[in-house]
């Protein structure tokens, strides 16, 4: 880099903070100059603030974008005062995939803020269970999700269908799991993680991530009361257990942390009280509006459309499967086609199908096959004169290939997981871990159990 060139860059950052500066109220003006002492003070220093590297966990809420001005704000006024600032890894987050207006949205904000061509700032954005460069322009694929999808299926045969439980804290797992692999990234180590979420918020999380790790006698699970890496690296290990259950065996669950440098998290709820109030930020980053996930931050890391794409098609497709309420049949035919057409109009990041959205709402395979017959009558008929081989297949007897790859077909899974499933092996472990996490919502708040609902 020239001389001229970081002369006419070092410019542009000044022009960038003075728009900031300007959209601020006197208060948010006030807290920001607090922050940048804060952040100094976590550093260790004006000595020590150009090696201190921040991990912003970024949402697609308003809190969030609001956040990320005021800590660029921050970054751009110690560059002025001091020859070095802070750097900052923005990692985006929105499971099970970003959609084009999300990212859209993270792409206005960024560049209203000039991010994207600042090497002191660091974008990625979750994909699988990777962090990769954040780039507008890269198109999502499907086939990165092979195994979260197989996870997704596998929950929903397993313990409940029901979208918020499929999308709901099964996903922070494995949002704990890619932010685990940031945290633990040798060469670029973070030395602090900080979110939009309100302590609150952060309280419920570290409870439940607690019970979880309790449930699942975690050696040393005490350590994520203090370090966020240890607390990330507990449910990492969840992760792996709830999105394979049906593997051999996991390893018992350790959970260790750095004893002389925990990886903290910043608590900055009391200078940036206004992150939940209006402000002309809002004008300057484009994201005006109130949203459903300003009214619940804790979903703000998850993909909107996701909740709403798998909640309306169970609502489309109202059908009862619930074994002790008799089937209706009357009215199916046109519920289930506007279904196929929601799908085909707006394909899911994990890249189900139809029919394995069908098979899913009935759960055929438990208990030993107890609503095969009544599944296939209402999506199947066809199939129903081959219903004894398909209780061969499912049991491990022999049976004609087509059968098995008609199994394989329509639920989107091995024949070697249905057979699991029909045979109901599932070690008790992995039992409770399924149970815990279909009690929650996207929010971590608790749902209602099936009884309660009949």
């Amino acid at each position: 880099m020239t001389i001229t060139h970081e002369q006419s860059m070092n410019f542009i950052y000044e022009q960038v903070l003075d728009r900031l500066m300007g959209h601020m109220s006197p208060a948010q003006r006030a807290s920001m100059q607090l922050l940048v002492q804060r952040l100094l003070v976590s550093a260790g220093g004006p000595d020590h603030i150009g090696t201190f590297r921040l991990l912003v966990v970024h949402g697609n809420d308003r809190r969030s974008a609001r956040l990320l001005a005021v800590l660029r704000a921050a970054q751009l006024c110690i560059a002025l005062r001091a020859p070095h600032t802070f750097q900052l890894r923005v990692l985006v987050a929105c499971l099970p995939g970003a959609g084009t207006a999300v990212m859209q949205q993270h792409e206005r904000c960024f560049n209203a803020l000039f991010m994207a061509d600042d090497p002191r700032v660091q974008l990625q954005i979750i994909e699988g269970a990777e962090a990769v460069p954040f780039d507008c322009r890269t198109p999502f694929h499907a086939d990165d999700w092979v195994v979260h999808r197989r996870s997704l299926l596998l929950f929903g045969h397993l313990r409940d269908n029901h979208c918020q439980a499929l999308l709901g804290s099964r996903l922070h797992l494995e949002l704990a799991a890619a932010v685990y692999r940031v945290v633990e990234d040798t060469d670029a180590p973070v030395d602090a993680v900080v979110t939009a979420l309100p302590e609150h918020l952060r309280r419920r999380y570290l409870a439940w991530a607690r019970r979880l790790l309790r449930q699942a006698d975690a050696h040393g699970a005490q350590a994520v009361q203090k370090c966020v890496a240890a607390l990330m690296g507990g449910l990492s290990q969840l992760s792996a257990i709830a999105e394979a259950p049906l593997d051999p065996p996991h390893p018992p669950v350790k959970v260790s942390a750095d004893k002389q440098m925990p990886l903290c998290s910043l608590n900055l709820d009391d200078l940036l009280n206004h992150l939940r109030d209006e402000s002309l930020l809002d004008v300057m980053l484009e994201c005006s509006g109130e949203t459903a996930l300003d009214c619940s931050p804790m979903a703000a890391f998850l993909d909107p459309m996701g909740l709403s794409r798998m909640d309306d098609l169970q609502h489309r497709c109202a059908l009862s499967v619930d074994p002790l309420q008799p089937l209706s049949l009357a009215g199916l035919a046109e519920p289930l086609q506007a279904a196929r057409a929601l799908l085909a109009r707006y394909p899911n990041a994990y890249g189900l199908e139809p029919a394995h959205v069908g098979c899913l709402l009935f759960r055929p395979f438990v208990n030993r096959g107890r609503m095969l017959e009544a599944f296939l009558e209402c999506r199947h008929p066809d199939m129903l004169v081959a219903l004894p081989y398909l209780f061969r297949a499912l049991q491990g007897q022999p049976c004609p290939e087509a059968v098995k790859d008609w199994l394989v077909n329509v639920s989107g899974l091995p024949l070697m997981e249905l057979r699991a499933i029909f045979d109901g092996r599932v070690p008790l472990g992995v039992r409770k871990l399924m149970e815990i996490l279909s009690r929650r919502d996207s929010s971590l708040v608790l749902r209602p159990s099936a009884e309660a609902k009949r």
